[in-house]
């Protein structure tokens, strides 16, 4: 069987050659795991016409598919998951004739019969790093050549070429997993004789918090739920089993509060044919590698401890004069909260120029040494002089500068009114830092105040999707509460393919946040004294700018107050002439080397571009996209221009430049 190895120079192509592969193609945010568009609507009209549409408008775009009921992708996490899904593939001679590599492991894709049942399923592979996470059904996964991932390889022409994962195999990916195999709900029958409930006694009070003691809470959202599941039937939904669920639930880095817990328990029911039972906790201590019989053995008299596995449960249908008489959707209803969210409320004004809004989360990200710190201190020091910032109501928590530093930028929150926090100062850490936070959200505080965190990755890891997406929706609940959040962070060492930065982490900090800037320096080959960076919005809601650019002085000698003063606002028309003159500069090479060949008489076009990447010794490709970058009959911007011949040949001459002064690039 021939291996078909494929590259796409554009999310485009890739879109339409997976699409013909069989594939339900969805485009996605650059970076990120997010829909760019509405799943049901897009694939109503998905066709060749729609992704050319889609993708001609925006290449920036990367892609994933969605799933479906035909297909089913196994993806692993780490080595160990790697190695168990290839051997329970070799076990059913399931062959995976189609894998994506990631950046930390593999997509096996399989057609999935009529027959076989399965449902998606994911894991904390930090937790568990030997499970293999299935995609299947309403399930999206991520195509190359997004972000991450690339062919590693492929036997088959489309999706009817690929090996099926029939039952037996599809049960023992669940099996390893700890996992019940999959089934159909059955229609459950209830009895018509209704046992006594068990009372709930002392006895089994303890030895369900003894079992507790043995279960992280921070395990996968399935069994966290069968956990509270377990308590509820076991403890009849009683406010002793609530207690015992809200006190587990608390310890763990997930934990959204007690009023989720309280909103899960009161959604349970009693009336279920196969309920969560003792046994869930049981089959999750001893995965933890604990003595159950030592666990149990203390209290004897409160359970019958038996060997069947868990199964999820199955609601009773009710009787029609049974149905309860409110939604349990109720619980989360907004009615009568109208005059609380109004008192939220703060004025969505522009405090610092025209970048961020009072009452939003916004992130700046920008490589070391670019100046952000200095551009978003003088920024806040012109919304206060021109009154648009409360002094007292800025909180700088400065987690990130030397000595010096501290002092320096001390000595302007004292001049200018606004607090200046520090690491190991005054008692403040992270932690202590959070619960203040957590503090001003319960109290009303936040409403009014700016919080700037610089540097975003001192208060929680940026490359831990667990960990950033709950920091953010700490930061969310403080913008909730009229609080105003200004983080900053840093860009990954390697630039995009146009040259611009890009965000460092998972995206989880700009999919939660309302906006977010990456911070492009802007070359100044004519002016090596100052300083050029540009303002990109990458994520905005709301009325913010798209760009903005500020300049400020590179003397070396200079102190930070001069450094300060030195920044100015660019003009947006300043800014495109200096990019293009940076460009210009840039480009000035291979110019140089175009001109000299069409001098020397190559000026038809495919034998000016081997000619110019020969004698600049860059790439053909670069050479021929300088050519048409220059093409052109204004001499003012173009290079060259050329004439029509015989048979279509595209001649090339000189421009005359212009008289007075020239924006020519200097000899190199």
């Amino acid at each position: 069987m021939a291996k078909l190895s494929k590259t796409f120079d554009t999310s485009l192509e890739a879109a339409l050659h997976w699409f013909s592969f069989g594939l339900k193609v969805i485009p996605l945010v650059p970076n990120s795991k997010q829909a760019a568009v509405k799943w049901n609507a897009w694939l109503e009209t998905l066709s060749i016409e729609t992704i050319q549409s889609h993708w001609s408008r925006n290449p920036s775009h990367e892609l994933a598919c969605i799933v479906g009921d035909g297909l089913i992708v196994f993806d692993t996490d780490s080595e160990a998951a790697e190695r168990a899904l290839s051997n329970i593939e070799m076990e059913h001679g399931c062959r995976p004739l189609f894998i994506v590599q990631t950046t930390r492991g593999c997509h096996h894709y399989f057609r999935r019969p009529s027959d076989a049942y399965a449902k998606s399923d994911s894991h904390d592979s930090s937790a568990h790093p030997d499970r293999i996470d299935v995609k299947t059904g309403r399930g999206m996964i991520v195509l190359p050549p997004s972000t991450g991932k690339v062919i590693k390889s492929c036997y088959a022409p489309n999706i009817g070429g690929l090996d099926e994962a029939h039952q037996a195999f599809i049960d023992d990916v669940f099996k390893h997993n700890g996992r019940q195999p999959p089934r159909p709900s059955r229609p459950y029958e209830p009895s018509t004789e209704t046992a006594d409930p068990t009372p709930v006694t002392e006895a089994k009070l303890a030895t369900l918090n003894a079992l507790l003691e043995h279960i992280s809470p921070d395990v996968g959202y399935e069994d966290w739920l069968h956990v509270l599941m377990a308590l509820f039937h076991e403890t009849q939904g009683s406010e002793d089993g609530l207690l015992m669920a809200i006190q587990w639930s608390r310890d763990g880095r997930k934990y959204k509060g007690q009023r989720e817990i309280e909103v899960k328990w009161r959604s349970f029911r009693q009336d279920i044919a196969r309920p969560a039972t003792i046994s869930t906790l049981i089959k999750l201590v001893k995965e933890g590698g604990a003595d159950i019989q030592a666990i149990m053995s203390s209290n004897q008299e409160a359970f019958s401890v038996c060997d069947y596995e868990v199964i999820n449960p199955i609601p009773v249908p009710a009787k029609q004069d049974e149905r309860p008489n409110t939604s349990p959707l109720t619980a989360f209803s907004l009615q009568g909260q109208l005059k609380a969210l109004q008192d939220d409320l703060v004025e969505q004004k522009h405090i610092l120029g025209k970048l961020v809004l009072q009452g939003q989360a916004t992130v700046f990200y920008a490589a070391p040494n670019s100046g952000k710190t200095l551009l978003v201190l003088h920024l806040i020091i012109e919304s206060i002089k021109r009154g648009i910032l409360n002094a007292p109501q800025v909180f700088y928590v400065n987690m990130d500068d030397n000595s010096q530093g501290l002092v320096e930028k001390l000595q302007l929150a004292e001049e200018y009114g606004f607090h200046m926090l520090a690491d190991n100062h005054q008692g403040l850490d992270v932690g202590r830092f959070r619960q203040a936070i957590e503090q001003m959200i319960a109290d009303g505080t936040a409403r009014g105040s700016i919080v700037v965190l610089d540097t975003l990755k001192k208060f929680t890891s940026l490359m831990d999707k667990v960990k950033s997406s709950e920091f953010a929706r700490l930061v969310r609940q403080f913008s909730l509460k009229g609080g105003t959040v200004i983080a900053l962070a840093h860009t990954n060492k390697n630039p995009d393919a146009a040259g611009r930065g890009v965000y460092s982490g998972t995206s989880d900090i700009v999919d939660d946040l309302d906006c977010a800037y990456v911070i492009d320096p802007v070359p100044q080959p004519d002016d090596p004294t100052h300083k050029v960076v540009e303002f990109r919005n990458i994520k905005r809601r709301g009325n913010v700018a798209q760009a903005a650019a500020y300049r400020y002085t590179l003397e070396p000698d200079a102190r930070y107050e001069e450094l300060l003063l030195s920044v100015q606002e660019i003009d947006p028309s300043q800014l495109t002439v200096a990019k293009q003159a940076a460009e210009v500069h840039s480009d000035a090479h291979i110019i140089e080397s175009i001109s000299l060949c069409i001098d020397d008489g190559i000026v038809s076009k495919m034998k000016l571009a081997d000619a110019a990447a020969e004698r600049a010794r860059c790439a053909k490709r670069s050479a021929l996209r300088i050519i048409e970058k220059y093409t052109g009959d204004d001499p003012a911007h173009h290079r060259w221009n050329f004439t029509v011949q015989e048979r279509g040949a595209k001649v090339y001459h000189l421009l005359t430049p212009p008289s007075g002064p020239t924006e020519d690039p200097p000899p190199s």
